[in-house]
């Protein structure tokens, strides 16, 4: 439904969608405006707006998506990211009901990526149109989204707002996806979680759905995102794991560290002041907290 209105049965075309590629699919020997008027000329001649019309809705989007004095550019004279820009101008150019984006900055690189984000974020404020966007970056979907859709062969895992998509994924694939989390077998007895045969403090679990401890050992999957791993002294009586630092990669305000411990690839985040006085380097031993381990069923 759009606005109210089905439109499974309306054919594709009538149905007002304004669709941006990955790849920008401009015309190459049409300049920047006649590309971004290509639609409203392509309309039947009675739908058709005069010449007058057309040119000056060309203007007010080549402002709008801020490129205006380059409508007689080509689209080789431009960068990735404002051969973009054109794309969605042009989607925009009939008045569409909803914008359908297919990954729209998948072939930009990173740092293009980042500005146009904030740009588009911005931007939908401006226009205020329903917008589909479809990404496989969960960071690009949670920095623009009012509202993420989680889809997995096919079917939708969960869906929110991005802070509670983010704060709390629902199912061990989210964790796994949107977390990065860290994978343990656990084991559900005797009223909490055992991870390597040690009961873990009630106070760092939260059971997911489908989760139950109860008296009789069950199998058990538990989730730890990098954040909530801590790293203490080796030794330490609170430490729940042993594990050895096998490398560490500063990132902004965190240091990255990759560990192993048990046959397992663990990955910790932790805040660069807390790193620098713990002194630890690769190669050093450490133990593990964990602060939080979400646990749902081996079963489910």
């Amino acid at each position: 439904e759009f606005h109210g209105e089905d439109v499974t049965n309306v054919p594709a075309g009538k149905r007002g969608v304004g669709f941006v590629f990955q790849h920008y699919a401009l015309f190459k020997h049409m300049t920047i405006a006649k590309n971004i008027g290509f639609g409203l000329r392509a309309k039947p001649r009675r739908e058709r707006p005069s010449e007058e019309a057309i040119e000056a809705r060309v203007k007010e989007l080549l402002e709008l998506v801020q490129l205006d004095g380059l409508g007689q550019r080509y689209p080789s004279e431009l960068s990735g990211g404002q051969r973009q820009r054109v794309a969605l101008a042009r989607a925009l150019a009939s008045q569409p009901k909803v914008l359908l984006l297919d990954e729209p900055f998948g072939a930009l690189d990173a740092k293009v990526r980042k500005d146009l984000r904030r740009w588009l974020r911005l931007f939908q404020e401006e226009i205020k149109i329903t917008t589909v966007f479809v990404t496989h970056d969960q960071e690009e979907a949670l920095e623009v989204a009012d509202r993420i859709v989680v889809l997995n062969a096919g079917r939708i895992e969960q869906s929110g707002a991005p802070a509670e998509v983010e704060a709390a994924p629902a199912t061990p694939f989210m964790q796994t996806f949107l977390g990065g989390a860290n994978r343990f077998d656990v084991t559900l007895a005797g009223g909490g979680v055992l991870l390597d045969g040690r009961p873990l403090p009630p106070g760092s679990v939260a059971l997911g759905a489908g989760a139950s401890a109860g008296r009789d050992p069950a199998p058990g999957l538990g989730f730890v995102r990098a954040h909530e791993l801590r790293l203490l002294p080796e030794g330490a009586p609170e430490a729940v794991l042993s594990a050895r630092i096998t490398q560490a990669a500063p990132r902004g305000g965190v240091v990255r560290v990759e560990l192993a411990s048990g046959g397992r690839l663990l990955e910790a985040s932790v805040d660069r002041d807390v790193w620098s006085a713990l002194g630890l380097a690769p190669g050093d031993a450490v133990g593990l907290g964990v602060a939080r381990m979400v646990v749902y069923s081996a079963e489910g």
